[in-house]
């Protein structure tokens, strides 16, 4: 985040690959005197728990965990009947806006 903020143009939002990156990004913001959302936008990914309670609040992707599950175990099970060849699965994700996108209301 850091690196980022030391661009000549710097982001007005990042996307953290886990909400874990995403407050350890706002903490990088907040100590270089720039404000959440105004003057960059933060999204996670993960939705935990903490993010709700976090001063802003952070917006997170919502990953369909038992989705996820499902597909492992399907992907699993048909790799130990044949062998495949490499493929693409999708989950669903849900986006949780709050204040690290949207600001305070």
């Amino acid at each position: 985040m850091e690196r980022l903020l030391a661009l000549p143009k710097p982001p007005d939002a990042v996307f953290c690959l886990s909400d874990l990156l995403a407050i350890g990004a706002m903490r990088t913001i907040h100590r270089s005197g720039r404000r959440i959302p105004d003057d960059i936008a933060v999204l996670g990914f993960d939705d935990v728990d903490d993010a709700a309670y976090l001063t802003p609040t952070l917006s997170s992707m919502r990953p369909d965990k038992a989705q996820i599950a499902e597909l492992a175990v399907d992907v699993l099970d048909r790799r130990f009947a044949a062998p495949e060849p490499a493929q693409v699965w999708r989950a669903n994700c849900d986006l949780v806006p709050r204040e690290s996108t949207l600001g305070v209301s």
